[in-house]
């Protein structure tokens, strides 16, 4: 599921990406089959186990030795800014703002229109949470969600105090998993809970929804609450009769932690524990023994689903996350902090640098285009590969790119008004650069010209 807000222009292109994906699924099916042939005759083909084979001894492997670069020539950075200035003409004319920027392997700056000027960057703001997360827990770092009980259980499977469950930000949580769960303890034994489902969300603090979110955002499924006890995105599933047709619509919870207790109660019942009273919610007992422990995927690959998609609410997630780790304060203020001592160390200028949330999905937020691309260059090796290929991934693969295709890993971002674009580009004499182009109330296609300009980027 994608929490993306996109600009009405940037929508108007789905009806080439459903085509692409019907084209996608048909020969994936085809593939399927001829897989499928395959196996049936290879095993009607002779028998299941044979002798040993002799094997060719295994290659050594060498480091390969990678040529540097050519430098930047004040030649090429002229012909590089007459090249990128035509491409962004026709739309920052008129534009309310806009800050652009290309930076060296080396962190040189080699294209620079307003690179320090704040604009808005909508989810391109996601970078920055992404790099200060890999850098504070590690990519290898996982979430816990864990059931855990106070009291005693007899051999009658009655516990005789409370089941807590446990949450510490994970974004990933479905519904399913803590169906797992629940089915562990029932294995085990459990039937009865006297006390009660309790829900401990302490792991994070702060108001559920943002104050500097638009008010238009409320009740949209990209602008989910956030919680320590985060469930199938902190939304609720429903079928929605539109224009004849049943489709599913994804509506933010209330009040998080209150609604996943009521589904923990009623997902035990199904499994056949009943709990003597109504859920609730609190910080469990230090001496509560732990029953269950969901692991998330690595901090890695739920990024990368994060930049894929564009998930709103894995970025706030993280965000709470971070200001927890590295400032003891688990809400958007701690993790804003986390995010500016982050750049502070590494040395990036943050000129005109406003952040209220991990998203971008603020309209407040506003970033200068060379802290973007010099945060890019700083981390590049974390996060080159966690970002979609351009015109084949995620929210990318709309974007028509010709000469930069196959050679652009990148991060959108849209609001009604904004429309950005930063990553990496490997060009064919100077390597692999960073970019952030960042255009705020243009009057004309700023996504067209974003991708000219990653076009001719990529030439030099």
């Amino acid at each position: 599921m994608s929490y993306v807000k996109s600009s009405v222009g940037f929508r108007s292109r789905s009806r080439r990406l459903r085509v692409r994906k019907r084209r996608t699924f048909a020969l994936a099916a085809l593939l399927f089959a001829a897989a499928l042939v395959w196996l049936v005759a290879r095993a009607h083909s002779g028998p299941r186990f044979l002798a040993p084979q002799a094997r060719e001894p295994a290659p050594v492997l060498t480091e390969r030795v990678v040529e540097a670069a050519p430098p930047w020539t004040a030649r090429d950075r002229d012909r590089l800014l007459s090249r990128l200035h035509g491409a962004f003409a026709p739309v920052i004319a008129g534009a309310a703002g806009w800050s652009l920027a290309v930076v060296s392997a080396e962190g040189t700056t080699v294209f620079d229109e307003r690179a320090e000027r704040a604009v808005a960057p909508a989810s391109v703001l996601k970078l920055v949470v992404a790099a200060s997360a890999l850098d504070a827990l590690g990519p290898a770092y996982r979430f816990h969600t864990m059931f855990a009980a106070h009291g005693n259980t007899g051999d009658d499977g009655r516990l005789t105090g409370d089941l807590w469950l446990i949450g510490s930000g994970d974004p990933s949580l479905v519904s399913g998993d803590l169906r797992n769960g629940i089915g562990v303890l029932a294995r085990s034994g459990l039937r009865r809970v006297d006390g009660r489902v309790m829900i401990d969300a302490t792991a994070m603090t702060g108001p559920e929804l943002n104050a500097h979110w638009d008010r238009d955002d409320n009740g949209q499924d990209y602008a989910a609450p956030t919680s320590a006890v985060s469930l199938d995105g902190d939304t609720i599933e429903s079928q929605e009769t539109v224009d004849g047709v049943e489709q599913k619509v994804w509506t933010p919870m209330q009040n998080v932690a209150a609604y996943v207790g009521a589904q923990t109660r009623a997902m035990l019942a199904t499994r056949g524990i009943a709990s003597a009273s109504a859920p609730g919610v609190g910080p469990a007992p230090l001496d509560t023994v732990v029953l269950w422990d969901h692991r998330s995927a690595p901090l890695q690959a739920l990024e990368s689903h994060m930049l894929f998609v564009s998930d709103n609410h894995y970025a706030e997630q993280l965000l709470r996350t971070i200001g927890g780790e590295v400032d003891g304060g688990a809400d958007d203020a701690g993790g804003i902090e986390a995010e500016r001592r982050y750049l502070e160390r590494l040395g990036i200028p943050a000129p005109g640098l406003r952040l209220f949330d991990g998203s971008g999905l603020s309209p407040d937020d506003r970033i200068a285009a060379i802290t973007v691309a010099r945060l890019l260059a700083d981390s590049e090796p974390a996060l080159y590969l966690l970002l979609p290929q351009g015109g084949r991934e995620g929210t990318l693969e709309d974007y028509d790119f010709t000469t930069a295709l196959g050679r652009v890993r990148a991060k959108s971002g849209h609001l009604s008004d904004v429309s950005a674009l930063a990553g990496f580009a490997n060009t064919l004499h100077h390597g692999r650069v960073a970019f952030a182009f960042l255009i705020d109330g243009s009057p004309g296609d700023p996504d067209a010209a974003i991708v000219r300009a990653v076009d001719r980027l990529v030439e030099f």
